[in-house]
Formats: C-alpha cells, sequence, structure tokens
C-alpha cells in the first residue's frame, strides 16, 4: 500500500520534518512502512526548514536528504541562512535541483551564494520573507531586499544549468561595477510576482543591466526601473529578442518617457513574440501603435492591458474604437495571429454610457472566433 502510495504522489508538496507529516508519519506506522521508506528515495527528495535551530536538527536533515541519493533534491529555507545551513547547502550543492529562499536580508543571499558551485541546480526562487525578517537578529522594517552585493549575478553563474528564476521583493540598493555576464540556459526569469489586480509585488529590472540571457523565453518585469535605452540594450547585448515567446511587465505606468516612438522602438525587435501583458495609465497608445504598425509584434497571439483610467464612456469614445482598430487592423481570429484580447480596468462605465455600435462589433468578433475580455477582472462587458 505505501508503494502505491509513491507512485500515485511522486511529487507532491516540499515536506517539513515534522513527525505528523509525511514522510516521518510513515516511519510510525509499522516495521515494514518504516524499511519500505527507509529505502525508497523519492520520499526524501524533498525538505523545507522554516527557522534556524540547533545543530543536531541540521544533522537530521542531512540524514534525510542522504536517503535521497541519486535523485535531485528541492529544498525550501525561510529564515537567517547561518552556519549548520550553509554546511548543509554545501554539502549537498551537487545534488540540489530545486531551491527556495524566503530570506530575511542581503546576508543570507551571500551565504548561500557562497557554498557554490550548483551543477544541478535549474530553479531557484528567492523571495524576502519579513517573516524570517522578523526573527532574524539583523531585522529592520523593510519590505523588501536591499542587495548591496554581486550575490545574485554570481549564485546565477554558479549554476550553469539554471533553466527558471524568479525574484520577489528584490531591489537593487547600489549599482554594481562590473560587465555583463552570459547564462546560455536560463529561460525563464520573473522579476516580481505574477500581475495580481493592481499591485503586483514588484522586484528591481536592473538585474538586467548586469547579464546576457541569450536562450530567454520568458520575462515578467513587474517594475520597470530601467530606461528604456537600457531595456532595448538588454535585449540587443542578449542577442534573445528575436526568440523571446512572453513578456509581461505588470508595472510599466512609471517608465518614463512614454510615447508611441518609443513603444515601437521597444516592441520592434521581438519578432517572435506570442505573448504581451502590458500595465500603463493610458494602454490606448499601445493599442494605436499596434494599429498602425502591423509588422509589429507580427506574431502576437495573445494580448493583455491593464489601465487604471476611467474607461470607454462617451466622454472617451475613443478608447473603444482604439481597441477595435488594432483588433481589425491584426485580423479575425480566423486569418490573423492574434487570438485573444483582454482590457482590464479599475472603473467602468454604466450601459447608458457604452458605444453601442462598437460594442456589437465586438462581440461579432467573438462569434468569429477570438477571445475578447473588456471590463474588470470579474465583470466583461462583451
Amino acid at each position: 500500500m505505501l508503494r502505491e502510495l509513491i507512485k500515485v504522489h511522486p511529487d507532491r508538496h516540499i515536506p517539513r520534518p515534522v513527525s505528523a507529516e509525511e514522510p516521518l508519519k510513515f516511519l510510525q506506522v509499522c516495521r515494514l512502512w518504516r524499511e519500505i521508506a527507509m529505502t525508497c528515495p523519492s520520499l526524501w527528495t524533498g525538505i523545507q526548514i522554516n527557522e534556524p535551530t540547533d545543530p543536531q536538527f541540521y544533522e537530521a536533515c542531512s540524514n534525510w536528504l542522504e536517503r535521497a541519493r541519486p535523485l535531485p533534491l528541492s529544498i525550501s529555507l525561510h529564515g537567517f541562512v547561518d552556519e549548520p545551513m550553509e554546511g548543509l547547502l554545501k554539502r549537498f550543492a551537487g545534488q540540489i535541483g530545486r531551491l527556495q529562499l524566503y530570506i530575511p536580508n542581503d546576508t543570507s543571499l551571500y551565504n548561500v551564494e557562497q557554498q557554490g558551485p550548483f551543477p544541478s541546480l535549474q530553479t531557484i526562487t528567492i523571495r524576502y520573507s519579513k517573516e524570517a525578517n522578523e526573527d532574524s537578529e539583523m531585522s529592520d522594517d523593510s519590505d523588501s531586499v536591499d542587495v548591496f552585493r554581486d550575490s545574485i549575478i554570481d549564485l546565477l553563474l554558479a549554476a550553469p544549468s539554471m533553466v527558471e528564476c524568479s525574484f520577489h521583493l528584490i531591489q537593487y540598493a547600489t549599482n554594481l561595477e562590473r560587465d555583463r555576464e552570459v547564462h546560455t540556459s536560463l529561460r525563464h526569469l520573473r522579476l516580481g510576482m505574477p500581475s495580481a489586480g493592481y499591485y503586483p509585488s514588484r522586484s528591481s529590472a536592473k538585474i538586467l543591466l548586469y547579464l546576457k540571457l541569450p536562450a530567454l523565453e520568458t520575462l515578467h518585469l513587474a517594475n520597470v526601473d530601467i530606461s528604456t535605452g537600457d531595456f532595448v540594450s538588454f535585449f540587443s547585448e542578449s542577442g534573445c529578442a528575436a526568440t523571446l515567446q512572453a513578456l509581461h511587465m505588470t508595472n510599466a505606468a512609471e517608465w518614463p518617457p512614454f510615447s508611441r516612438e518609443l513603444l515601437s522602438l521597444c516592441f520592434r525587435p521581438f519578432a517572435a513574440l506570442k505573448t504581451l501583458e502590458f500595465f500603463h495609465g493610458d494602454f490606448i497608445v499601445l493599442s494605436e501603435v499596434l494599429s498602425s504598425a502591423q509588422d509589429l509584434l507580427p506574431n502576437l497571439n495573445h494580448l493583455l492591458l491593464h489601465g487604471y483610467r476611467y474607461f470607454g464612456s462617451r466622454d472617451n469614445p475613443s478608447d473603444w474604437k482604439a481597441l477595435l482598430d488594432m483588433l481589425l487592423s491584426r485580423g479575425t481570429a480566423r486569418n490573423g495571429s492574434l487570438q485573444s484580447l483582454k482590457a482590464v480596468c479599475m472603473t467602468l462605465p454604466t450601459e447608458t454610457d457604452l458605444d453601442l455600435e462598437v460594442l456589437l462589433r465586438f462581440r461579432e468578433l467573438v462569434k468569429e472566433g477570438m477571445s475578447i475580455h473588456i471590463g474588470t477582472w470579474y465583470r466583461n462587458l462583451i
């Protein structure tokens, strides 16, 4: 029965070393279950450590991970990375395939990076943890990790097999004096949480100033705190603009200057881009750019726009018209590349304010096969 449980649930959540949870509770059922569990490596490939504790605890964690050999490990650390934890990471550095760091400060990030290299590491998540900060001796009132060292860049370089990397609430507090470093395998980079309404967790995009990522396919930017010139330069020097598949800019509202010419310049290289998410106070400008330059983003399939001003009333009839013209210029779902549009605003007009002729045309496009959502997150006027 235990072997069947293991077969059915081969990739559970990362477990904690608690006797009431798997896999430790399997050891308490009977001698047979204990023998099976102790000799099944897949049960011991992940561990979640929530706070610093005594060296004996880390020895128990080491024994836990030892049972997983030779399988890749998933380790989730919550709290300050102290000396015993450094030793644990050093011991299994060559076996770690997935690493989650919920850290209180820059020192913990440096302590992790120093335990490399991590040749098998493919996925890493680094996130500021306020709870960890409160428990740390170096506690402060910050709501993000300010990075003063080269730790993030050096950690990426210490993991040459890295495919996916996520940073949440990580800010660069100073400019680094170093040239761009090349990472040839990183395909997915997330700087900040996915868009969640209008308050995404923000992380600095300044890391792009120090990297070349030729294999990049997906980029999430929750805080565009670099200039348009630096934005274009990153893609030009990385050589990934022509192969980028998805670009999510969930807080471009503070990205100055904002004009049709600069938007066209920034998005012109993305010939293969299929998904674009763009958050700006006035996304109509982008709609007009896409409408007038049909060779811009020629393979775009999915477009998600965010705005926060009053949308589509009789006082702003051009809102609806600009979106409709953009869709019509790109072709219908049957004969064009664009398959879906989602335009989300904080407030909407009443039914009596709508341009009904344009609204009916949108609905005709839906009947022809295009997916269209215009409204709030929870209400689609189409």
